[in-house]
Formats: structure tokens, sequence, C-alpha cells
């Protein structure tokens, strides 16, 4: 049995999911996890999170962003900054997100610690959009 499990700081969104493949967003690209792999510990990046339920043939998906993945012989653990189901994604309001986030990283003279936090907002609000398209 090989499972996934999706979790954030405040919620489960998967618990123990029976798999049979997952495609998680690393920092270097996005990697393939079947059973059998090799363990591994990871970071992620901003992106989807995509599944196969044992058996099935077509995935389910996740919007996450940032966090760790953790790779052992009976399954993978998703630790999540932040993460989505596409039920749960407000389209108008992640266009919003983006857009704002994209206006003011496109302003002079801001400091580097609010680049890289709206940078890190645009690709997250990326990562959602996809999911719902």
């Amino acid at each position: 049995m090989f499972t996934l499990t999706l979790v954030t700081p405040e919620k489960k969104l998967i618990t123990n999911l029976e798999v049979d493949e997952v495609l998680v967003p690393g920092f270097r690209g996005e990697l393939n996890i079947l059973p059998g792999h090799a363990p591994l510990m990871t970071t992620l990046h901003a992106g989807i999170l995509r599944y196969r339920k044992k058996g099935a043939t077509d995935f389910g998906k996740a919007s996450i962003s940032w966090g760790y993945c953790e790779v052992n012989p009976t399954g993978i653990k998703v630790l999540a900054d932040t993460a989505e189901l596409p039920s749960e994604i407000d389209k108008h309001r992640a266009e919003k997100a983006f857009k704002e986030a994209q206006d003011r990283l496109m302003m002079a003279n801001i400091p580097v610690e609010e680049m890289t936090r709206l940078q890190r907002k645009i690709q997250r609000a990326q990562a959602r959009l996809e999911l719902m398209d």
C-alpha cells in the first residue's frame, strides 16, 4: 500500500489516500513519485500537486505553495505552507491577488524583502489559477 498525505499548518486536505502515482512541484522541476520510489526528502515550489488514486486513470489535483515532501516505502507526505483543492479556490480572488502583486512589483524602489514576498504571492496565485484551468 502506497499512500498520500497532504497537510498545511491549518488543515489536512488528504490523509492516507491510496495512490498509484504522485507528481509534486520540486524546486528543480516536477518529481514523479511511484510506489517503490527511493526514500527522499525535498523542498517544494508553488505549483500543482497531481495524484492518481489507486486503480484510477485520471488525476486529482491540489494547488500548493512552498513546503516539504517526504517519500518512504509506504507513501508520500507533503507539508505545504498553503494548499487548496479546486473546489476551495475563488478564481476572481486569485486573479485579483495576482494582478495586485504584479502591479506592486512593477513599482520602483521597493525593498528586497517586499519584492521576494510579492514574487511568492504571484507564484501562489499562478498555481491557483492553473488549477482552475
